[in-house]
Order: structure tokens, then sequence, then C-alpha cells
């Protein structure tokens, strides 16, 4: 509890000295404000897409829960997602994890193990990138039936993935362009999760997500 309660300054000088973490989001009413954002749901806008979903945050956990459909024009599974600084008129402001290796979600799928989860943050479009394409996403596998960390290196995301499938088209591991850069890792400004590609129904709580394999400050 002292540990939420610090400085986020202190917060972060804390994690790098350690070499470990940098706390980035939290849904604890007692966590640091910066690590608060507010959270909403979007779902598949085109060509009358049916799937539809919840979220809150009340509870300590995003509560996550929805139905991921067949869009009946396209014949394919849409999407739902939550996000935070998802609009153009609003942008979230979130810690630096320019110097960590990736991120660590605690989260837990009720679902049963539902295989369309992805994770997207920032802004970014490389050239020849699909046209409704923004940001760096990966695939996302949570603990199924108990709250366990899940991490996901930045190495796994990829700004270059298909708008209709969610899928990567090109990867981080292909070229380096493709990687998260350090100006969106400074401040990732928006993130989501999604339910993409894959018809079902979702249920995920989301406790934390945080930086990891943070590095020291040069002395």
């Amino acid at each position: 509890m002292f540990l939420l309660a610090m400085p986020m300054l202190l917060l972060a000088n804390l994690a790098l000295a350690n070499g470990a973490e940098i706390p980035m989001v939290s849904f604890a009413a007692t966590a640091p404000k910066e690590l608060h954002h507010k959270w909403s749901t979007m779902n598949d806008p085109v060509m009358g897409g049916r799937s539809h979903s919840q979220v809150d945050t009340e509870s300590g956990m995003l509560n996550f829960t929805g139905v991921c459909a067949i869009v009946p024009s396209l014949q394919a599974p849409g999407f739902i997602t939550a996000a935070t600084g998802n609009s153009w008129f609003h942008r979230e402001t979130f810690v630096d994890v320019s110097s960590c290796t990736g991120l660590k979600i605690v989260a837990n799928d009720l679902s049963g193990g539902y295989k369309g989860y992805r994770v997207s943050f920032g802004t970014a479009k490389p050239p020849g990138g699909k046209f409704f394409a923004q940001g760096y996403k990966a695939d996302l596998s949570p603990s199924v039936g108990s709250l366990a960390p899940t991490l996901l290196p930045f190495a796994n995301f990829t700004d270059f993935w298909d708008d209709a499938t969610g899928k990567a088209i090109h990867r981080c591991t292909e070229k380096k362009e493709y990687c998260p850069d350090e100006k969106t890792l400074t401040n990732m400004k928006t993130m989501s999760i999604w339910a993409e590609g894959v018809e079902g129904t979702i249920h995920l709580l989301v406790e934390s997500i945080s930086g990891y394999g943070c590095k020291a400050p040069a002395a």
C-alpha cells in the first residue's frame, strides 16, 4: 500500500534502480493518479458489425466483457476493444517505459481461452501500412482462470498489421522500422486491449500493466 501511495517519480526511480518494473496502469483506487486512465469500449463500426462490449473499472480491475461477432457483409469476425486515449481529441499521458524490455500484463481470461486477444499502443503508421491500422500491436495470451502475469517483449509488437484481421503483416524482427520507437515508449498516449478476428464471447479481467526489464540510468 505504501508503494502505491508514493509519488510517480519515486516509483519510476525505484523500479529503474532495481532493474525491474515501472508501473504504467493500475485500476486500484489507492494507486497514484498517473496510473489511472479513462477506459471505454469501441466495437466494429464497419458494414453493419454486430459485435458488442462493455468495460468498467470500479472493482479495482478492468472488467472487459462482450462478444466478437461475424460481420454479415464480410462473413468474418469483427472486433471489440477496451481503449484509453483513443480519441483524436483526447490523448492520455503514460509513464515513460523507453528503458524497458516490454510490457507485463497481469490478467485473468474468464472466457476459457479466447484466441483473439491483442494489445496495442501509440499512433504510429508505417509507410505502406493499412489505412485503418494505427499503433503497435501484439498478440496477447493471458492466464486462463486465475490472475497471472504475461510478458510481452516490445520486439513482439509491430505497427505493420492487417486492419481487417489484426494479424501482423510485417514483424519487428524483420525490420527495425516496424518496432516501437523511443518517442512512443516515452509516452504511448493511447492503449487498447482487443478481442479481434476470432468469433466468441470474452471476459477479461486486467489488474495492472507495467514495463518490465527496465534498465537503471547511467551513473
